[in-house]
């Protein structure tokens, strides 16, 4: 139950989400309404800590691509050697660097964030706050490997100091639940961009996620590509998502469409979308994360 103040603070931001028009995402991953109606794609600092002004993510999903002791040092960073009789990936270096230079940025602007690496990546554990006072926290866990032919992945869960509740599953990935916050072939994110901008996107879809659950429909525009996947998850109320340029609220666009030539077990296929156990179990303990192989 959120109070009034909260309330109407998403209700801003759903409306101009609704217009195109993008908040502006503070340190520790606090979202609040834009002041412009100019977007702009560039990550920036000011004086007054606001971080960035995301791009708009119009949300859509991709297919995955197809024992180790923690050592942690006051850092919280943990390295993770591969074993010998594994094959080596493809790792950028170039992509190592541009990661590695930016996490003591990250650690300012997500206080807490812990980092475990390994020679193929990077794990990030970050919170963000979303809205002052909304009594829970978006804590996500990203994948982050050195190789631009692996896509990152990253899971999302409300978290409390007593609870934990996985994010989904609208705008997540399938099977695995993890979260998807742009639309990749828009070029929203890709490889080697800002690891701060990625966790932005991640926290204004976070802020969807409450919006959605308050007021019972996805703000702003979306990518929803798949007939089956509207008819079982789009509101009457929200923006088609079918990639049409003049695209109109659902009711008005591809729902009558859809129900005429969806499949129901395709459709049903969509709704089994959960946290890979490792991922959970992790969650839960706050340990050490799974190797990258194991989830990419």
């Amino acid at each position: 139950m959120v109070n009034s103040y909260l309330r109407n603070s998403l209700r801003e931001i759903g409306e101009q989400l609704d217009r195109n028009q993008f908040p502006i995402v503070y340190n520790s991953g606090i979202v609040k309404p834009g002041d412009a109606a100019v977007v702009s794609l560039t990550p920036g600092e000011d004086i007054n800590n606001v971080r960035s002004r995301t791009r708009g993510p119009a949300t859509g999903s991709w297919e995955r691509s197809a024992g180790w002791q923690r050592q942690t040092g006051q850092s919280g960073e943990a390295s993770r050697p591969r074993p010998a009789s594994e094959a080596a990936p493809i790792v950028s270096s170039g992509l190592y660097e541009r990661y590695e230079a930016e996490l003591d940025a990250v650690r300012v602007a997500y206080p807490g964030t812990k980092v475990w690496k390994e020679a193929e990546g990077l794990w990030l554990l970050t919170e963000s706050t979303i809205l002052p006072g909304l009594g829970k926290k978006a804590t996500f866990l990203t994948a982050l490997p050195y190789s631009s032919l692996v896509n990152q992945r990253s899971w999302g869960f409300w978290t409390t100091a007593i609870s934990l509740e996985w994010i989904g599953p609208r705008h997540t990935n399938y099977p695995d639940g993890s979260v998807c916050a742009f639309e990749p072939k828009d070029g929203t994110w890709i490889p080697g961009d800002s690891i701060l901008q990625l966790i932005d996107l991640y926290s204004l879809w976070a802020l969807r996620h409450e919006h959605l659950r308050v007021f019972g429909r996805w703000p702003g525009h979306q990518a929803v590509h798949f007939s089956y996947e509207r008819i079982t998850e789009l509101k009457d109320d929200e923006f088609c998502g079918c990639g049409n340029p003049n695209e109109k609220l659902y009711v008005d666009c591809c729902k009558q469409g859809d129900l005429e030539n969806s499949s129901v077990k395709d459709a049903l296929s969509i709704i089994r979308r959960q946290p890979p156990g490792k991922i959970s179990n992790f969650m839960r303990q706050r340990d050490c994360p799974p190797s990258l192989s194991e989830v990419l």
